[in-house]
Parts: C-alpha cells; structure tokens; sequence
C-alpha cells in the first residue's frame, strides 16, 4: 500500500486501519512532515522521502514499493473558510495528482483512490449527485476537479483501476484543531466562549472510520469501476446549530455560543450534502456512525489528548 497524505487527518485513520488489517504501508513524506497524528504507529511504516511535485522522486517510490494499491489523501485543503496559496492547491492539487497517476504507470496495481472534494460540483440547495453540474466556485474546487478530469481519462485510456471518492464534511479525532467540530470541543471543555457564524449552515457530517471504510472497499472494486466518481456523503444534512448543541449536552458543558461573531464564507449558503444513493448501489458500504456516536468518539478522545 502506497499512502499520500498520511500523516493528515483522514490519512492517519487510513494508515492505522491498513496497519490494523496487516498490510505493508508505505508512506510518502515530505521534510517537513509533521507525524504526531501517527507517532505511535510511525514504527510499522516504512517512509519515502519525497513530493508529489518531483515526478522523478516519485517514480523511485513507485519503482522501489511496486504498490497493489496506492491512495492519494494529499492535498491542499480549505480550513476554517481560508484555503493554501494559489501555487501551492495547484501544484499540491492538480500538478501532483497528475504526476502520481504517470508515476504509477508502469505499476499493475489493484486500485488507485483519489480523495476528491464536494467542491468540485456547483453550489446547489438540493443534495449533490455524481451527475450534476462540476463548476466549482473556488480555487480548490477548480484544482480538485482537474485532477478529477485528469485521472478519469488516465483510467480511460490506460485502462487503470483509478477512482475518484468525492468527500463531504468528514469529522473525528485527530482532526485540525482549527475545524468547527474540534474548536467546538475545545471550547466545551474548557468553558470558554465559542465564537460561531451562523448556525443554519448545514452540511453532509460523515464520520472519519466510516469515510476510511470506503476507501478500503473503493480500492478492491477500482478495477472494475475505473474512472468513476462516487460521494462519500451520508445523505443527511445537519445544520451547525445542532451541532454545537450536541455537543455541549454530551459534554454537559455551559459554554455559550456566540452566533454572528463572524461572517461565513459564501459557500456556507449552501448545504453541500451528498446524494448517496449511486455510492450505496454500488458498494455494501454504508456510513454506520451516527452523529451522536460520533462526536461522542470524538469528544473522549479530545478528552484523552488533553490529560496528557
């Protein structure tokens, strides 16, 4: 197993799971990585020193591991409304996405599984399906969907098992502190006041260990899927209002909300929930983590991190 992007937020639950399921995982890591979501397993991994943007450090990889099947989690994202500079979504983005797709080339592997973004599709009021519109609104979204386009047509005209797996509000431990849900959380069990836009923002909330479930079974079925795009969306919309009020009831925190403190960006006029229902004809997945098991997992571990 070849992982990009491992030592990110999704990426570390991915590379524990494969760890836990006996694989071999292999690691591509830049200089600067940053493996505290990962230092307790770090060990069990072997690690590549390169980027997605040197195409010929990336052949090496490819040539010296000879991957079955290789998922690629690295990106640059959008945090807390703010994405990465211009040069770096799309050199991380697009650039190397395409570089690790030629990389692989000469590699028979089993399955290579994008992380795609739900930016990629137009802004919509009703729930986002694999057929709608793509013109996305944002830089990120732009370069997400160009590596979109890119690795349907390598499937396409190589023949590869190269799939793309659109993510929607993926949430639980280990995450970006600077996230809605892990500031919440913060702000919870400190008693501290939370500093929030709107709480009728809604979004498509689907937990961590589920969204890696998908992935695994994504890369077994990309040979006969090849090309294709899925949601990894539930389906359900759940506004922020409701989030946060959950959150301090399972906390059973006095925290006060602070509505209106800052604006939201102009994507949160939107709901950005999955149609799921393409995903759940094809796979045997389904996200089985509601949202209070969920952010229930989440808080404890929160709670864990925090007494050491």
């Amino acid at each position: 197993m070849l992982v990009t992007g491992g030592t990110g937020f999704l990426g570390a639950h991915l590379v524990r799971r494969l760890l836990t399921e006996g694989f071999r995982v292999h690691l591509l890591c830049r200089s600067q990585s940053d493996f505290w979501r990962i230092n307790d397993v770090l060990p069990l991994c072997e690690r590549h020193l390169g980027t997605l943007e040197d195409a010929t450090r990336l052949r090496e990889i490819v040539t010296a591991t000879v991957p079955e099947f290789v998922y690629h989690l690295a990106s640059a994202t959008v945090v807390a409304g703010s994405s990465a500079a211009t040069e770096r979504l799309v050199m991380a983005n697009l650039a190397g996405t395409v570089n690790l797709i030629d990389a692989c080339e000469t590699v028979d592997y089993r399955g290579l599984v994008l992380a795609g973004d739900s930016f990629e599709y137009a802004a919509s009021q009703a729930p986002l399906n694999e057929s709608d519109c793509a013109r996305p609104g944002n830089l990120h979204g732009i370069t997400k969907l160009g590596a979109t386009l890119y690795a349907q047509a390598a499937a396409a005209a190589r023949s590869k098992a190269i799939i793309t797996l659109r993510l929607f509000s993926t949430y639980g431990p280990l995450d970006n502190p600077k996230r809605l849900i892990p500031r919440v959380i913060a702000g919870a069990l400190a008693g501290t006041p939370l500093t929030l836009s709107r709480p009728d923002i809604v979004r498509d909330w689907v937990y961590v260990d589920d969204v890696v479930s998908l992935f695994i079974e994504a890369g077994h079925q990309a040979g006969r899927l090849r090309g294709q795009i899925f949601n990894a969306g539930s389906g359900v919309a759940t506004d922020l209002g409701a989030i946060v009020a959950t959150i301090l009831r399972l906390t059973g925190s006095k925290a006060k909300p602070e509505w209106g403190v800052f604006p939201a960006p102009e994507h949160d006029q939107y709901p950005w929930v999955a149609d799921p229902r393409r995903t759940f004809a094809t796979f045997s997945w389904r996200p089985e983590t509601d949202l209070e098991a969920g952010l229930n997992a989440t808080i404890d571990a929160y709670r864990g991190v925090s007494q050491h």
